[in-house]
């Protein structure tokens, strides 16, 4: 394929400021000056993440926070307890800033952080707005929390400034795309807002707000290719054609059914930006389907080649949705690992009850063309669907390890409230724990089947003892062992499947989840 010359594109992304100085201030152009009539209202954005730290830094609040202060007259700092897991961390930071207004992310497993996180600036006289993939699928419920005034629905940019518009200016009343709960205690539902269109008119996310070399020097994506790259997550597109009962309406909830993309031009600027101030070496697509739009991909391939930075990257698509040439066109790019979900080796889990839409021919078949155009796989599949077999299981296992894949995620299924398949089995009868830690995939499951728990989490750690003492692994593990940086993301992930007793635990989870529990036995 003829490439245009190997030249830097110059980056044309409205990008986040420069990082000195600015994460302590997370300033917006003046400086604000607390508890003086001129002072700029000021945003906080909490994002308690307190189980599993990883290089995956919360794209979805660096988004909204440098597009609130790219509309909005007003400051905005972020909270991010990923490497400092406290509640005193939350209780210093809104004391230091305190701010005028709290946003706070959350998903089921962060339910029990972000309800405290809530309550604590809630008992500081500010209004508490939450977002994320719970509250958009139980906004009824959180809406009559005391600590809570509003709940945005799906993608938050536009509903946020909306809602955050009427409120700085006194206004009090139902906003699209959010539900509502007004002074005087009234509730006003909301339905989803579309998506935005034109996904290049978002800002770049506000990186200086995030504690960036932190994230960089704990991500290890591409570990199997080379351990100790640095690296970052870019967001390309979203939406999801597709209808995978586990993740599906939720998906749809969160981001629409259509899919939506930046443009190959607009991605690639940030990535020039990202390696101009961060000097990564790497990024990984966090988009659930990169592959969908082929022409897109080639594009996006071609501009990549043409910067000359000689980027190394990786992604997750189908099986069924990368053909050779395209998967050529890719490692030409810099591909050097691609996520692909198998989920089970067994038709009738796969299909009957995931309706994942992807033959085991094709996962066999895409798996060996990756190898051959020296592409890492992962692997991504679950185990304990409601009424899945040893026998089945032990066939996922088995098929799992038989792939020249690099390496492998045995999940345990999890069913994400609202999704098609906690329907069903809320409609079959099935009893769902109301311990929001239990929606834990890396350890947990909210059900009990004919399998037990403890027999469960034995299976699962059979399946990564039997995947990578495999001898086609032992490269890709030595390798990863072999530096500092390798051997440490090894570890954060060898934390997701150690016995509980094992692993760290914050004092007051009891305390949190039993709240928790109150609010999902109430929904």
């Amino acid at each position: 394929m003829t490439t245009a010359p190997a030249t830097r594109r110059p980056a044309q992304r409205s990008a986040a400021p420069s990082d000195a100085g600015e994460r302590e201030r997370g300033r917006s152009g003046a400086t604000a000056q607390p508890g003086r009539p001129n002072a700029r209202p000021k945003v906080a954005l909490l994002f308690p993440r307190f189980r599993y730290p990883s290089g995956d830094y919360p794209l979805g609040i660096a988004t909204l926070a440098a597009y609130l202060r790219a509309h909005l007259p007003v400051d905005v700092v972020v909270c991010d307890t990923t490497f400092d897991p406290r509640m005193e961390r939350i209780v210093e930071f809104l004391d230091r800033e305190a701010p005028d207004l709290v946003g706070i992310g959350m998903s089921t497993l962060m339910l029990g952080e972000g309800l405290e996180a809530a309550r604590i600036a809630k008992a500081r006289g500010v209004r508490v707005f939450v977002g994320g993939p719970h509250p958009t699928t139980d906004p009824e419920t959180l809406i009559h929390e005391t600590c809570i005034d509003a709940c945005v629905l799906g993608e938050g940019e536009e509903t946020t400034r909306a809602l955050l518009e009427g409120w700085l200016a006194g206004r009090d009343g139902p906003v699209e795309g959010a539900w509502v709960k007004t002074a005087d205690g009234t509730v006003h539902p909301g339905t989803r807002r579309a998506g935005i269109k034109d996904l290049d008119a978002l800002p770049a996310p506000a990186w200086d707000l995030l504690d960036m070399e932190a994230y960089i020097a704990a991500w290890g994506q591409l570990d199997s290719h080379r351990p100790g790259l640095r690296g970052v997550n870019v967001m390309a597109s979203r939406g999801c054609p597709f209808e995978c009962s586990f993740c599906q309406p939720v998906l749809d909830a969160m981001f629409g059914k259509k899919l939506r993309a930046r443009s190959p031009e607009n991605v690639v600027d940030e990535i020039v930006t990202l390696h101009d101030r961060y000097r990564i070496e790497g990024f990984w697509f966090t988009d659930d389907t990169f592959t969908t739009n082929r022409k897109w991909v080639t594009r996006f391939c071609e501009l990549l080649r043409a910067t000359g930075l000689d980027l190394v990257w990786g992604c997750t698509t189908r099986a069924n949705l990368i053909a050779p040439e395209l998967m050529r066109t890719m490692a030409d790019a810099g591909l050097r690992k691609v996520g692909i979900g198998m989920e089970s080796a067994t038709e009738r889990i796969r299909e009957g009850m995931y309706k994942k839409g992807v033959s085991q021919e094709e996962i066999t078949h895409t798996v060996r063309v990756a190898r051959d155009h020296g592409v890492h796989v992962l692997l991504f599949l679950m185990l304990g669907a409601p009424g899945e077999t040893r026998r089945e299981m032990l066939a996922t296992i088995e098929m799992a390890t038989s792939l020249p894949a690099s390496e492998a995620s045995f999940s345990l299924f999890v069913p994400i409230p609202g999704t098609d398949l906690w329907r069903q089995m809320v409609d079959e009868g099935w009893r769902m724990s109301r311990d929001y830690t239990d929606y834990d995939y890396y350890a947990k499951q909210p059900f009990e089947g004919p399998i037990s728990r403890r027999e469960l989490r034995m299976i699962q750690r059979w399946a990564y003892l039997r995947f990578y003492s495999h001898p086609a692994r032992w490269g890709s593990v030595t390798r990863a062992a072999s530096t500092r940086s390798g051997a440490k993301s090894l570890g954060r992930k060898l934390l997701r499947i150690v016995p509980h007793g094992l692993a760290p635990r914050d004092p007051g989870m009891d305390a949190r989840t039993a709240e928790a529990a109150r609010i999902v036995g109430r929904g």
